[in-house]
């Protein structure tokens, strides 16, 4: 499993492959991990943590020099493109030092360095090669980053990664029709596993921290592509015509904070002032933050320019069975499992007319607010003990050719 993100390391990223290697390894297929997360042979002890040169390396030295080129002008970001080559040559060496051993590569994007390494690997070794897309590589509106070129060079790297891969996996329903509608010939290797919940870490509804107000929350970071200035500002709006009371409700935003991804100083002064805006611009710790979430009376979901994309709090808003405000794309995934998710809910679209967000807040914030129980769908389709025995099967149908 080449994952360059893993825990101990508080990063999203983490998440998902952690959880395959818990389940994968608890069904008896032992799984090696190489990542650049350090200490994670704490947390699982097939675990090799490589640093990523670039990161940890002396600066000024020629690979250093060509990554750095390599970030601003191809792949912006994270790259791990130098880690990929030292990441393959260990696996190939763990390789040596197992010959008797079945198989198979496993890994997850982003960043491309997983990707590259496992690449480089199956054609040294001839092994069978699983992709992994978290997100998409050359179609991430929120990636304000790329560049024309850049998106040119992700979107061939991606093509290259999809025709060499035995297997691809999409973690959404539209990231896997997208692929399948890019690549034609290759669909057939296509599968979707959803992002999900860890079925023994279940996130559960807490007593409501301030039961005078309908307090909505949302914790997690905004920036370019989780822009909730026009939420914000439908808000005041019906603040300001007295169709929604200030003493009454409360938006709770706990994150840090980019430019341009919630409205102006003199915006956010009157809100605090008025005292149905919170903001506290600062990092938490995953379980502070699902407290946060599983006290309040309603979450906020905010995700208006992907149509591919599911942020992972999703999978927690709908454990703890409290209303959901989604400010999303029409047709989005993220609608598309709320409306069959069992919990009460309102989508505002992203795009649509000031008067329509008005409208779909005013509605939510007049709706009943209720504890819900998940529909039985919700734990079949997301449970991850039940996706990696899916994982599972790729993995031994890629084995045996």
């Amino acid at each position: 499993m080449f994952a360059y993100h893993f825990p101990p390391e508080n990063a999203i990223g983490g998440v998902r492959p952690f959880r395959f290697y818990k389940y994968l390894s608890r069904n008896g297929l032992k799984c090696h991990v190489i990542t650049v997360a350090p200490g994670a042979d704490t947390i699982v002890s097939s675990a090799e943590s490589m640093p990523d040169p670039f990161e940890s390396g002396p600066r000024g030295s020629v690979g250093w020099q060509f990554e750095r080129a390599l970030r601003r002008l191809v792949l912006p970001g994270v790259a791990g493109t130098r880690w990929a080559w030292a990441a393959s040559s260990a696996a190939r060496a763990f390789l040596v030092a197992n010959p008797s051993a079945c198989a198979v590569i496993y890994s997850t994007y982003p960043p491309f360095g997983p990707h590259l390494a496992a690449w480089r690997l199956a054609r040294l070794t001839k092994l069978p090669w699983v992709a992994d897309f978290r997100d998409p590589m050359g179609d991430n509106p929120g990636d304000a980053l790329m560049t024309p070129t850049s998106r040119r060079v992700a979107k061939w790297l991606e093509r290259q990664c999809v025709r060499h891969a035995q297997v691809v996996i999409a973690n959404t329903d539209g990231a896997a029709e997208r692929l399948r509608r890019l690549y034609p010939s290759w669909q057939g290797k296509i599968h979707l596993i959803w992002n999900g919940f860890d079925p023994e870490a279940r996130v559960r509804p807490l007593p409501l921290s301030d039961g005078n107000r309908k307090i909505i929350s949302h914790v997690g970071e905004l920036y370019e592509g989780r822009d909730a200035t026009p939420l914000l500002e439908s808000i005041g709006r019906l603040i300001d015509s007295g169709r929604l009371s200030p003493e009454a409700i409360r938006v709770r935003l706990v994150g840090p904070v980019r430019d341009g991804s919630v409205p102006g100083p003199e915006f956010l002064e009157k809100a605090a002032r008025l005292g149905w805006l919170e903001l506290i611009a600062a990092q938490v710790p995953q379980s502070e933050a699902q407290s946060i979430s599983a006290s309040s009376g309603a979450t906020l979901l905010i995700q208006p320019l992907s149509t591919l994309q599911v942020p992972g709090k999703l999978f927690e808003y709908v454990q703890i069975g409290r209303p959901v405000l989604a400010y999303v794309p029409p047709d989005s995934p993220s609608e598309r499992i709320l409306q069959r998710s069992g919990i009460p809910y309102r989508c505002v679209y992203a795009g649509s007319a000031p008067s329509m967000m008005d409208q779909r807040i005013t509605e939510f914030f007049e709706m009943p607010w209720k504890d819900s129980v998940p529909a039985p769908w919700f734990e079949e389709q997301f449970n991850v003990e039940r996706q990696t025995a899916a994982l599972r099967r790729l993995l031994e149908s890629a084995a045996s050719g």
